[in-house]
């Protein structure tokens, strides 16, 4: 006797808080055990989220990573608050959000907060002498893998070139968005006879709103333009507010950047240590705490906004860093099966990544200017280049390891 087929009417949906309390258990570890960056990020996701839990296919998967990488804004930290929205909606993403971000951004914050008991000019320990070398290593291995990723071509090894220039002589904030905008248009342009050939007529499962509507998206990115406009006009007729100074100065950074990572550095850089805001040996000792941590790289903003500006400063630097992609991707799920087809956006991207890997080329070179190392500084950022690049050795190891040698030739006053 044939078994009557089951009515999909009757079987049961988790409620909402059992789907938010999916998404705490997932999410609450992944904050500590995110090393290696955005692309290793998004390969830890694809495993717990694709492979084990099954919370999305492939295909969707894959959807909402071109999303990511379509919008400004961290990619990571983008695909993790739309995976906890495909789960939960849009306060599954705002939770996964907080778990994501909350282990590095407090130990930032911290640090950021008693950077002039530990972290004076007058008092530096020894360790962090050698620390600084390795962190310029560790950023030149990031701009080396995200090379050989995007640029395979002339016209992105151009682009690339054109990025590095810019960072290292213009080193005004206006000019890292111009060059990327920039990129675009000569991709767009040098390419536009593709078009037709890049239309995406693959099938793949449609990726619908997750519970957000047209009309909410069309308030969130106007929402997102405003606060852009906003603040810069109220900059130019506050100019005397710090906190103000703060908040537009990250606003304006997260939302130009595009992939997140180490692409964020020279911006930062050039808002924080060009004003007087951070020292520039206070940059450095952040940054390599903040690669030896888990987590995104934009994490780093609540150390920075601590030492500019205290508690305030970090609250206002992390919420400016960080709420711009955050509104752009709940801002454009509900539009990006429309987007996603049209071909000259892919082809833009495409010339605004191959510039935004020579703005962290550039940004190398800044680096190890500010770190002035000796000799033996040399040999430690040889080290930890070689270490990671060629022996896979996880980061966190060898800002230890480049501490130790820090001390080590310090004691023997080679540093």
């Amino acid at each position: 006797m044939e078994e009557p087929a089951a009515n999909p009417d009757l079987e049961l949906t988790p409620s909402l808080s059992h789907r938010l309390a999916e998404v705490a258990w997932a999410f609450l570890p992944l904050g500590w055990i995110a090393f290696g960056g955005p692309q290793a990020h998004i390969a830890l996701l694809q495993e717990r989220f694709v492979a084990r839990r099954r919370w999305l296919d492939e295909q969707r998967f894959v959807e909402l990573l071109g999303l990511g990488q379509g919008l400004p804004g961290p990619t990571s930290t983008q695909m993790v608050v739309a995976v906890g929205t495909a789960r939960a909606g849009p306060l599954g993403g705002l939770l996964a959000f907080l778990l994501f971000l909350y282990p590095a951004a407090t130990i930032m914050a911290l640090a950021g907060l008693g950077v002039a008991t530990f972290l004076d000019e007058g008092g530096r320990p020894q360790w962090l002498d050698g620390v600084q070398p390795a962190t310029v290593a560790l950023v030149a291995v990031a701009a080396w893998r995200l090379g050989v990723a995007v640029v395979n071509t002339r016209l992105t090894m151009g682009l690339m070139l054109l990025g590095a220039v810019v960072t290292i002589l213009v080193r005004q904030p206006w000019a890292f968005p111009a060059a990327l905008a920039l990129g675009g248009m000569v991709t767009a342009v040098a390419l536009r006879t593709r078009r037709h050939d890049t239309n995406d007529q693959s099938e793949s499962i449609p990726l619908d709103n997750l519970g957000i509507s047209r009309a909410a998206g069309v308030l969130l990115l106007l929402l997102f333009f405003g606060l852009l406009g906003g603040l810069i006009l109220a900059r130019l007729a506050l100019d005397d507010w710090s906190g103000l100074q703060i908040l537009e100065s990250f606003y304006r950074t997260g939302s130009l950047i595009f992939g997140g990572g180490q692409v964020v550095l020279p911006m930062l850089s050039a808002e924080v240590v060009e004003p007087g805001w951070v020292t520039e040996q206070q940059f450095l000792d952040g940054l390599a705490l903040m690669l030896a941590l888990p987590g995104p790289l934009f994490s780093f903003s609540a150390y920075l906004g601590a030492v500019a500006g205290g508690v305030p400063g970090l609250l206002l630097a992390f919420v400016g860093l960080f709420l711009p992609g955050v509104l752009m991707i709940f801002g454009v799920l509900p539009f990006w099966e429309q987007v996603r087809r049209y071909p000259w956006v892919r082809i833009a991207l495409t010339g605004v990544n191959a510039t935004a890997i020579g703005l962290v080329v550039g940004v190398v070179f800044l680096l190890w200017e500010r770190a002035d190392p000796s000799a033996a500084g040399a040999v430690i950022a040889l080290l930890a280049f070689g270490s990671v690049m060629f022996f896979r050795v996880p980061a966190p190891l060898v800002i230890v390891g480049a501490g130790v040698l820090g001390w080590i030739f310090g004691s023997a006053g080679l540093l």
